[in-house]
């Protein structure tokens, strides 16, 4: 008699221990699925961090171009206001605004 208790106890056990497996196996399918979906978030967030660090870059690139503009037209603009000037062409587009302003004066 107690090894028929002994059998049911362990079949018992080999039943619960199935279905404790069974319930992990889920739990860890359901983990898998949350750590492929966090991994493109990620994936997709350093993405995202090196777009915004090639616009900075790409931004500080364009400033320092519109400085040095800004600089050289200022310089030029000086040059022309104390006649501190060799006697050479106007750069083309200074010589545009200039015959652009001469030509709204006319009229």
């Amino acid at each position: 008699m107690l090894t028929r208790w002994a059998l049911i106890g362990a079949g018992t056990l080999v039943v619960l221990l199935a279905g404790g497996l069974w319930l992990q196996s889920d739990r860890v399918d359901r983990l898998r699925t949350e750590n492929a979906s966090l991994t493109r978030s990620v994936a997709a967030l350093q993405m995202q961090a090196e777009q915004a660090a090639l616009a900075r870059e790409v931004e500080a690139a364009r400033a320092e171009r519109d400085r040095a503009r800004a600089a050289e037209a200022q310089a030029t603009i000086e040059a022309i206001l104390t006649g501190d000037f060799e006697d050479e062409p106007l750069p083309p587009g200074l010589a545009d605004i200039l015959n652009g302003l001469r030509d709204h004066a006319t009229d």
